[in-house]
């Protein structure tokens, strides 16, 4: 009733509940190490019977039954103590624990002032473990778990000794016991008062940043149960039953049916039963082992036969073979496995390697790393590093396609500008393809006719010959073959393998090689976003030996777990066993590093790609990583990355890509492709599929190009795009229209503002409700950190000078108090947004989108100024709290305004993807696509995505209490919500929305201000 009415769900977790328990009893802890360490004694000293020795017995039921009995106390044991460890390291695991942000997108296009209280963002792409969680975060809960078996490893040290202690008082006197007593109660109260010295931080220098120290806690050994083999005595153990796969049967023991409720852990051995080994000579002992008479498969054997599942041909099957037996002659033999002693010089000088991306040194930043740059003034470099006629630029498109042909057609024809432009393209070797290649081959035909006998110029596009086709598989090496091939092409080295007897294939620019200045590799899944005008004039903006890859510069580390052995065949890959992962540190000389398989690069690159200098480090790279999973991602950067072609890095590749969920995570049956490791939940996962709600994003994100499209799933997006980039060629000549106007007049001429610009100096975003409140509140930025607030517009002599009707005009700068300016835009094209004259934002939706022109939302001021409102890194439920956080343009970045029909009018939302949504509606009765910015407790709708903690439990709110001001709506006053956190409600909770008048800034301005006296500067003073 305190509540008025709203259900809360507590999220009180188990760990907490013992935590309570140890608390108020804590005799548990010591019964509990006590009966661990009492069963443990009773099994040592019965363990000469619980190893299957070979010794004979002269009871062997008797043994029998005593092992049996002996297994079961040792699993109850080892249950009972690892369910108090395993709590323990919950309830400690579980406060201060980091989530870090992987998932933040492309590079920034733009360099945003950094604070030390944001999150860590890096990218899309990482390396997960077994269970499939971010490497990072799982050193970090190995660490935490380490530490904490260390914790109650001391702690029952410290209990012991306490024990000790108290068995020795007890012998004592009773005026012993009370001095010591007293001596301890004295030491006590010392100890506290120095740990509360101690504990108070120390005042460092403020020019010297702290540098964080990691914990060296001992290695975590990963569980090696699976691989246990036990070899039983058949001799002394006939009665011995096991499964077909050699798991004990285990008989019913009347004297454990009160703990038969109890799951116990499952023993993962492989028994074998054997005759006495000693009595055979070594070549039968080993045969016997190798290849038992007892029909239990020997591990090796199965290992063998669950990797030929997926091989069905001769030669498949043999390479799985042979690649397995290097494996395990090395361990035969003792010599090292395959790439144990990889080792190249890293030749690139230009970046420096920062391993560590916890402790950076003193001044260095994690976006000085990652968000490399290479365009030098053109006035600083010699003369012919930048292409001086843009009009000069020839691109070469190297496209990757495997079916829907008219799909790569309309690709290809959307980027064609004549006599500049030319195309290789590869077409997937699997016979399910040959359709495509046909249809590829003959427009490729039909086109290169009519250049050559009408135009008289050059073929412009190149299929790779039908016999070097690839045939490319999902996470296999042939992706990255399938490239070199297409390069192979594209310097017209397909004549020169046909012509081996002819000279001149060692050069980038034989008679035969397609001339260009920059390559660009696409999938046929890929679409221009920006006019072709645009494509060539950024890539113009920068030197013609800049290379355009979107690389994560931090050296990978995985874990041996997820970094295997794989061979590609029968369209398949086969895991062998666990790869040596590359990395400096290790003494490998390189890193490797993760990066897009999509990418702009230079002549001089893709020819050192193409046909690799002997030696060299794409040369010796290539053996090692045709056994990486993934390979694309882990080849052209890292190639860069090493090489001294890292010197024209331009950390960028220009493609806007956002992924879909992993695959394990699919509603769906799984697309057991993308799962191929040993834990057959740890999945790949492949982009999402753009959809014509993902417009508004697609406008705004300032790259050229966008995977991936479906014509079958969406296939009117593509008509959209390409109006919009028809636009963008007009707008293009009216701007070079104006350029010519201000040469020949000497004018300043430029285009007009849109409606929402508001002149350019931002807007105040005022609460509707609290218009009339002594205080009125606005959207707006916390002093310190980057929480978005409702707070006070103004300050506190304002309100009460402000006219009526102040929200139909405009304020000025000196008037508000705080962090409350924001500037909006850019907004995608598609719609109309106004403002009218009663400071509301009318929206008009478009053609295709119902919710009117979506547009970024800014901060105008302060240190984070520039950065994005966002809705707490794509938080798909209501309740996610909003931020500031560097922009780079993602749907939890991008609002619409509310003109009654999604949304109330003056609201601000933001939607979900439709994939999303969809997903979502699968596994969840009620599903939020539309939410709006307001405050929890005060909407109609009962909150239940809200969870609280047991603390914020046992807390009332402001607006919770029972006499509190209301409005005259019945409504209770937002004042009550001044100060709080704004987050995201269902656009459908009246009362929780808030909605919003918009008020724009302006700048006074002061004619003959240089020629005012003192004395009229004061009086201007006074005046203001």
């Amino acid at each position: 009733d305190s509540m008025n009415g709203k259900q809360r769900a507590s999220i009180t977790s188990p760990a907490i509940l013992l935590k309570r328990q140890l608390k108020t009893r804590p005799g548990l802890v010591m019964w509990a190490l006590g009966l661990s360490l009492t069963s443990i004694l009773a099994l040592l000293l019965t363990g000469k019977v619980s190893v299957f020795a070979v010794k004979s017995s002269s009871n062997k039921h008797d043994n029998h039954t005593t092992i049996s009995k002996a297994a079961k106390a040792l699993k109850k044991v080892t249950r009972r103590g690892s369910k108090l460890i395993d709590a323990r390291n919950i309830n400690r695991g579980a406060e201060g624990t980091v989530t870090k942000d992987m998932n933040r997108g492309p590079p920034l296009k733009e360099l945003l002032p950094e604070d030390t209280d944001d999150k860590d963002w890096d990218d899309d792409e990482m390396y997960v473990d077994d269970e499939d969680k971010p490497y990072e975060e799982k050193q970090l809960e190995a660490k935490q778990s380490e530490a904490d078996e260390l914790l109650l490893e001391a702690e029952k040290a410290k209990t012991e000794k306490h024990l000790e202690v108290e068995t020795s008082q007890a012998d004592k006197p009773q005026e012993e016991q009370k001095a010591d007593n007293t001596l301890q109660t004295e030491n006590s109260e010392q100890k506290n008062e120095h740990e509360e010295e101690t504990t108070k931080p120390a005042e460092q220098p403020e020019t010297k940043k702290e540098r964080k120290t990691a914990k060296v806690v001992p290695r975590k050994w990963e569980s090696n149960a699976d691989a246990v083999m036990k070899i039983i005595d058949s001799n002394a153990h006939p009665d011995m039953k096991l499964t077909p796969d050699g798991k004990i049967i285990e008989e019913e023991d009347s004297e454990d049916s009160e703990d038969s409720d109890e799951e116990e852990p499952d023993d993962k051995s492989t028994y074998l039963p054997l005759p006495n080994l000693a009595t055979l000579t070594p070549d039968d002992a080993a045969h016997q082992l190798l290849s038992p008479l007892s029909g239990i498969p020997h591990p090796l054997q199965k290992r063998l036969s669950s990797m030929f599942q997926k091989a069905t041909s001769h030669q498949c099957r043999v390479k799985i073979a042979e690649h397995f037996s290097l494996f395990i002659n090395g361990l035969a033999q003792e010599t090292k496995f395959p790439f144990e002693d990889f080792h190249y010089p890293n030749t690139c000088q230009a970046i420096p390697r920062y391993g560590d991306w916890e402790n950076l040194p003193e001044g260095v930043k994690v976006q000085d790393i990652q968000y490399r740059t290479y365009q030098p003034k053109k006035e600083e470099v010699p003369e012919g590093t930048y292409l001086e006629d843009v009009e000069k630029l020839e691109l070469l498109y190297v496209i990757l396609t495997h079916d829907q042909p008219e799909a790569t057609i309309r690709l290809m024809e959307s980027v064609y500008v004549p006599d500049v432009t030319r195309f290789v393209i590869h077409v997937d070797g699997k016979e399910k393809s040959d359709d495509t290649y046909d249809r590829l081959l003959e427009y490729a035909y039909e086109r290169n006719d009519k250049a050559m006998k009408e135009d008289g110029k050059e073929a412009y596009i190149r299929i790779v010959p039908n016999n070097k086709r690839v045939r490319v598989n999902w996470g296999g090496f042939s992706m990255v073959d399938a490239t070199l091939v297409a390069l192979h092409t594209a310097f017209g080295l397909d004549y020169y393998d046909n012509h081996p007897g002819v000279q001149g294939g060692d050069a980038h620019d034989n008679p035969h090689a397609f001339p260009f200045h920059k390559l660009v590799h696409l999938a046929s899944t890929t679409y221009p976003l920006a006019s072709n005008t645009e494509i060539r004039d950024t890539l113009a903006s920068y030197p013609l030996d800049a290379n355009f890859l979107h690389i994560i510069l931090r050296p990978n580390n995985p874990t041996p777990s997820v970094w295997n052995y794989f061979v590609e065949c029968d369209d398949a890959l086969h895991r062998i066993y666990r790869l040596p992962a590359l990395n400096f540190d290790r003494g490998n000389g390189v890193d490797v590093y993760t990066s897009s398989q999509w990418f702009i690069i230079s002549r001089e690159f893709a020819w050192y790609l193409a046909a690799p200098p002997e030696g060299s480090f794409v040369e010796y790279y290539l053996e090692y990583i045709e056994h990486v999973v993934v390979a694309d991602e882990a080849f052209f950067g890292t190639v860069i990355r090493n090489t001294h072609f890292c010197a024209s890095l331009h950390n960028d590749n220009f493609l806007h890509l956002q992924f879909d969920r992993w695959e394990n995570e699919a509603s769906g049956a799984r697309d057991q492709r993308k799962c191929v490791m040993k834990n057959r939940d740890h999945c790949g996962r492949s982009p999402t599929t753009m959809t014509v709600d993902y417009l508004p994003v697609l406008e705004l994100s300032g790259d050229l190009f966008a995977r991936k499209f479906d014509d079958h799933v969406e296939p009117l997006i593509k008509d959209y795009i390409d109006t919009r980039r028809q636009k963008e060629e007009d707008r293009f000549k009216r701007e070079a229209d104006l350029m010519t106007e201000m040469k020949e007049n000497g004018t300043n001429a430029a285009l007009p503002l849109e409606e929402w610009e508001f002149q350019g100096e931002g807007v105040l975003m005022v609460a509707k409700e609290t218009l009339l409140d002594d205080v009125p509140l606005c959207m707006g930025l916390a002093k310190d950190g980057n929480q978005v607030l409702l707070q006070p517009c103004f300050k506190d002599d304002v309100p009460s000078a402000l006219s009526a009707q102040w929200e139909e005009g405009a304020v000025i700068i000196e008037e508000i108090d705080g962090l409350n300016r924001w500037d909006i835009g850019p907004c995608s094209s598609d719609g109309e947004l106004k403002r009218n004259a009663t400071g509301e934002l009318e929206m008009i939706p478009g053609e295709y989108s119902e919710k009117g022109p979506g547009c970024g939302i800014k901060l105008g001021d302060g240190v984070r100024a520039g950065r994005c409102l966002d809705v707490q890194q794509e938080h798909h439920e209501p309740g996610g709290l909003l931020h500031v956080y560097p922009c780079y343009t993602r749907w939890h970045q991008m609002f619409s305004f509310g003109n009654g029909t999604i949304a109330p009018r003056g609201a601000v939302h933001t939607s979900l993807p439709l994939h999303i949504a969809r997903e979502m509606r699968k596994k969840e009765d009620e599903v939020h696509q539309h939410l709006c910015i307001g405050v929890v407790g005060r909407g109609d709708a009962e909150e239940t995505w809200i969870e609280y903690t047991e603390e914020e439990m046992e807390e009332y709110d402001p607006w919770e209490l029972d006499d509190v001001e209301v409005y005259p709506n019945g409504r209770k006053s937002l004042q009550l919500w001044s100060g709080q956190q704004l987050q995201t409600t269902p656009c459908s909770n009246e009362g929780g929305v808030i909605e919003f008048y918009y008020v724009p800034f302006i700048v006074e301005e002061f004619e003959d201000e240089a020629e005012e006296s003192s004395e009229d500067m004061t009086e201007t003073d006074e005046e203001l």
